[in-house]
């Protein structure tokens, strides 16, 4: 059989570590495509008429549309966790695997990212750089931030990374809290870090520091929204690094303008690429990164792998990682 490799909307697959794109090279034809996050069903599959192996990024939405339209389909590896931008039952009825990168492959990358914004937002590190470079010293007075030490911390989705973040935010000596109601972790892990588990409301309502690490589904869609920030706690920070839409963006910057909430930082957006006039971009207050908390070498080089190694599943005839497919055979 012959395959042919479409690389649909990564920036990242076979650039830094350009053995992966040799190794794909030697299976068959590769091509890169970086096509409209919306484009729609049709279109997408005609783009990628010809193509039976994808390699995909969080973007465009793989749905029964572009399978109703696709049946050469074979696989599609994603080149990072989640199957949120794939219609699994449309990919099971064509007859195609879907896979995905191990969470533990990120788990340390997003989660340390995480942190990293949020201390960025917290001390106001980007615009008293820009000031700097601005050559205007003597404005460093007004970037007054907060301690992390003593605070109290939220981690709202205790899976692979949640629970990372959850570790990591108790090195400051504060209380943790978690709210899930289906947490990935043990039991013993919440005593043995010292977590609490706790209600939406309540975790709201006491915390300092928040980190948003739930996966999307329909009971997670703007979780963060003008009714719930109410319960939030006057003066604190959400870092999200998960999905974009786990918030309601109106509500974020009301919140914002009201001081109910002192910031807000986002590797992920609901709408990616973010648009030049979005109101985040324009907000002190609102630390926005391209999606990049994936990307540390070490991670990268899981990722890339993982998806290698899918397609050498396929060509062997072998199906990829159980646990990190989604079965067609249920």
């Amino acid at each position: 059989m012959e395959y042919n490799i479409a690389v649909v909307n990564s920036n990242s697959f076979g650039q830094v570590f350009t053995e992966h794109w040799k190794e794909l090279e030697g299976i068959g034809t590769v091509k890169r495509f970086m096509l409209p996050t919306d484009i729609d069903g049709k279109l997408l599959a005609e783009k990628l008429h010809g193509f039976n192996v994808i390699i995909a990024s969080v973007t465009p939405f793989f749905n029964k549309e572009f399978f109703d339209n696709k049946d050469e389909l074979l696989l599609i590896s994603r080149h990072g966790i989640g199957f949120n931008n794939v219609d699994l039952h449309a990919a099971k009825e064509h007859g195609t695997q879907v896979a995905i990168v191990p969470q533990k492959v990120e788990r340390n990358s997003v989660a340390e990212n995480e942190l990293a914004n949020l201390m960025a937002l917290v001390r106001q590190v980007v615009p008293s750089s820009e000031r700097e470079r601005a050559g205007r010293y003597e404005d460093r007075a007004q970037f007054m931030g907060n301690e992390f030490s003593g605070k109290t911390f939220g981690v709202i989705g205790c899976g692979n990374i949640g629970s990372r973040v959850a570790e990591l935010f108790s090195i400051f000596g504060g209380p943790v809290l978690v709210n899930d109601p289906h947490p990935a972790t043990e039991p013993e892990w919440f005593t043995n870090n010292n977590v609490e588990r706790v209600d939406l409301e309540t975790l709201l309502s006491r915390c300092d520091y928040i980190s948003l690490n739930a996966s999307l589904d329909d009971t997670s869609l703007h979780m963060i929204n003008s009714k719930t920030i109410k319960s939030l706690k006057k003066g604190a920070y959400i870092c999200n690094n998960a999905r974009g839409a786990l918030v309601e963006e109106d509500a974020i910057s009301a919140a914002i303008k009201s001081g109910q909430l002192s910031g807000y930082a986002a590797d992920a957006m609901e709408v990616e690429p973010v648009k030049a006039d979005h109101p985040f971009l324009k907000n002190d207050r609102i630390l926005v990164t391209p999606h990049t908390s994936a990307y540390t070498y070490e991670c990268l080089h899981g990722m890339g792998e993982k998806c290698v190694s899918d397609v050498k599943a396929i060509v062997a005839g072998k199906r990829p990682g159980r646990e990190l497919t989604h079965n067609l055979d249920d």
